[in-house]
């Protein structure tokens, strides 16, 4: 009984009091009120045991005003002791300039007479860290400098070496993968360093691990594959502190579509609506016979579209994927009918760089929107798609001050987003160097600028442009670009200059169809030289053109990367105005088009071009540049500019050309580690007419022309080898039939 009595003592005194708290004493505190602290404590509480303590303590250190807190009670009085933390005299970041120290300032909350805390000195440093990782500088170190001066205050210093950048040595792709590796470095956004790529970005970076990832999973699911694993991801550090990157890869198998079938949830859908959706559903699916994420996307879409027309309103699409045996994937469409619920506020906090205006033009929902399940996923999957953040994260929550309303809290967390790179190439016909520097968000605006040069031994060229994805709210792309070009080959009489601006738009106008509008402005200067042809040197001088141009394309291709299926189209005419010197029109029509020939490893492609480009003043001719050429892709086994019409040994092109090119993969025995592919092809084609001149043959014999090609990833760069055969040809031309380069650019 004794020892009963003498436990319930002991448990009294350890839970304090029952008795309610009637006085508060408050002792350390100099620059933080008393009544600041007391209003942090709940008097009407009438147990004050130890987890009402330690809670108090808690609320009270997660002010930060203080470095330590002690509480006691005792007699109905709380006594709360406080030691407050210093305040910041002096704040200096050493080590960092320029744009590194910018960047840095507005990253850290430790300032100049702002109170200071461990926890927010830990906090500044692991942002840094961070950061700097995000730009592949694996290796910094912050070391921090604490001086306790008088009067409670502290002069802190960050000393940070950024040290080198880790980049990345080698990527591998390992496991049942089913495709090649150098197919599947097409696919990821993070690339090898090398000795052709100069100052090229190639570090490693942990949010670009994740979003190669996502692209890798996204394009074998493009593919057919819907089991597809990534399974590991592992980053091994050399002895230079770069980084060998490992992909290991289980594709699984490759499935298709099975049956679709339709589940309305709810009585407000229509069976003649249902039908519809039954036929667009049936029919989509029918024309791709393999599984594939961007099908089920497309499908999406197009319902979306339907209800929408059908003034549906709350509605929600979910198509649910159902794997069955033999590999094939059932889709159920199920139609909900979401709940009338409102967006009241947009709340979007992260984003220290990025403009709020440059977010919410990617999001598909606004205040005073219904919400719907599927805008919101569409939203999010936009902003990722810009890469302006490492991580971005939502959440929903009831609105405080509406009823059936959301508030819609978008969360981020800002990235590196400027890029600058350099790249060094040589082969059959001569030397090249490329230099480009980028920011695909300038001035927080989601604006693109970029610039690149090209120096090879035929041409000098740079280009400057400017996008702004949503003009004045308008949904509406402007592009602005400013290109200086010099040619000079060695193969003709002259040398022409050209200098050319160019105001422009993009939209989609139909479903995977997009009209790019364009006006331009370009100054040309022709020189030619004493092997010119008189003809020739008769159009010496400076010539004027003021231009509109559009360009339609419709793009149905199985995916991005590596297609094969499908076809890409495109129509565009350039006019020359009345305006211009010599008013002219250029017509250009062009589509390629994918088949898997005898399985996967024969993917055959047909691409075909047709241009002209005429003078609409019957007494003037086209300018020397405006004439048409074959690329070196076009037509191999010939020299560049070495086909066509010829003037005084010169080749000056033509006013029509039409090009062929067959072209099919074949599987080598060649190491994969070497990422080979390698390819055959027949090419056809002719350029012709010469409208300055009834003198000069309009040649009007088709050439043609088949090989071998080879691109691989060798121990001295990345080589590239053709091997072309002439089948027919005219006695003019001029023969390449081997070809071959090292080094690329980017």
């Amino acid at each position: 009984m004794i020892r009963i009595f003498t436990v319930f003592i002991f448990l009294f005194l350890t839970n304090n009091s029952f008795s309610e708290i009637k006085k508060v004493v408050i002792v350390g505190n100099t620059r933080v009120s008393s009544n600041t602290i007391e209003s942090l404590v709940d008097k009407k509480v009438s147990n004050v045991d130890s987890i009402y303590i330690n809670n108090l303590t808690k609320k009270i250190y997660d002010t930060e005003f203080f470095s330590d807190v002690k509480i006691s009670y005792n007699q109905d009085i709380l006594t709360i002791a406080v030691s407050e933390n210093s305040v910041v005299n002096f704040f200096y970041i050493n080590g960092l300039k320029d744009d590194d120290l910018d960047k840095v300032n507005k990253i850290v909350i430790s300032k100049e007479n702002a109170l200071f805390s461990s926890s927010k000195l830990k906090k500044d440093i692991e942002a840094i860290k961070d950061y700097f990782r995000s730009l592949g500088y694996y290796s910094i170190t912050i070391d921090p400098e604490v001086i306790k001066i008088p009067n409670n205050q502290i002069n802190l210093i960050l000393n940070i070496d950024k040290k080198e950048i880790s980049k990345i040595k080698n990527i591998y792709f390992i496991g049942n993968k089913f495709f090649s590796s150098s197919q599947l470095s097409d696919v990821i956004s993070s690339s090898e360093d090398g000795w052709w790529k100069l100052f090229s970005s190639t570090a490693l970076n942990e949010q670009q691990i994740d979003y190669d990832k996502q692209l890798l999973k996204d394009f074998y699911k493009s593919k057919g594959f819907y089991d597809i694993q990534i399974e590991s991801v592992f980053a091994g550090v050399d002895n230079s502190k770069n980084f060998n990157l490992t992909y290991s890869i289980n594709a699984g198998n490759k499935y298709k579509f099975g049956e679709v079938n339709i589940n309305p949830n709810n009585p407000v859908y229509k069976e003649k609506d249902i039908l519809e959706i039954k036929n667009i559903s049936t029919k989509l699916l029918k024309n791709n016979e393999h599984y594939s994420n961007l099908v089920l996307v497309k499908l999406n879409k197009q319902i979306s579209d339907y209800l929408e027309s059908a003034k549906y309103i709350n509605f929600e699409v979910n198509i649910q994927e159902n794997k069955k045996q033999d590999e094939v994937i059932n889709i159920l469409v199920q139609l909900n009918q979401e709940p009338k619920i409102l967006i009241n506020k947009i709340t979007i906090t992260g984003n220290t760089i990025t403009e709020e205006k440059a977010i919410r033009d990617n999001l598909y929902l606004s205040e005073g929107d219904n919400l719907n399940s599927s805008k919101l996923k569409k939203s999010i999957d936009s902003i990722k798609s810009k890469q302006y953040f490492s991580k971005v994260d939502y959440k929903l929550e009831d609105s405080p001050e509406k009823k059936n309303a959301k508030d819609f809290n978008l969360f981020v967390k800002e990235q590196a987003t400027g890029n600058i790179s350099a790249g060094v190439g040589y082969g059959t016909n001569g030397g090249q160097f490329q230099a480009a520097i980028g920011e695909r968000n300038f001035l927080g605006q989601g604006i693109n600028l970029n610039f690149t040069g090209t120096i090879s031994t035929d041409k000098v060229s740079g280009e400057f442009s400017y996008v702004d994805p949503n003009f004045r709210n308008s949904d509406k792309e402007l592009s602005v670009s400013l290109i200086s070009t010099k040619d000079d080959y060695s193969n003709v009489g002259y040398t022409n200059k050209s200098l050319g601006s160019k105001v422009g738009t993009k939209y989609e106008i139909y479903e995977d169809v997009f009209f790019r509008p364009n006006i331009n402005i370009q100054s040309d200067k022709l020189e030619t030289n004493s092997t010119a042809s008189s003809l020739l040197r008769s159009r010496d001088g400076t010539t004027l053109t003021t231009g509109l141009g559009y360009n339609f394309s419709v793009d149905l291709r199985d995916s991005k990367y590596n297609p094969t299926s499908g076809s890409v189209f495109y129509f565009e005419q350039n006019i020359a105005t009345l305006f211009s010197d010599i008013p002219a029109i250029q017509t250009s029509i062009g589509s390629t088009s994918y088949k898997e020939l005898f399985g996967e490893k024969y993917i055959g492609s047909a691409k075909i071009r047709l241009s002209s480009s005429t003078s609409l003043d019957n007494n003037k001719n086209v300018k020397i540049s405006d004439r048409l050429y074959a690329s070196q892709t076009d037509l191999r086994g010939f020299q560049l500019r070495g086909v066509g019409p010829v003037d005084g040994g010169d080749h000056v092109g033509g006013n029509y050309l039409a090009t062929l090119s067959l072209k099919s993969t074949f599987p080598n025995p060649i190491p994969e580690n070497l990422r080979p592919n390698s390819y055959f092809f027949y090419d056809a084609g002719n350029i012709w007419g010469v409208d300055y001149s009834d003198l000069i043959s309009g040649s009007s014999k088709i050439r043609s022309s088949t090989g071998v090609a080879l691109d691989l990833m060798s121990p001295v760069g990345p080589l590239s080898f053709t091997y072309a055969i002439p089948i027919s040809k005219a006695f003019t031309d001029k023969e390449q039939k081997f070809l071959f380069n090292i080094g690329s650019s980017f």
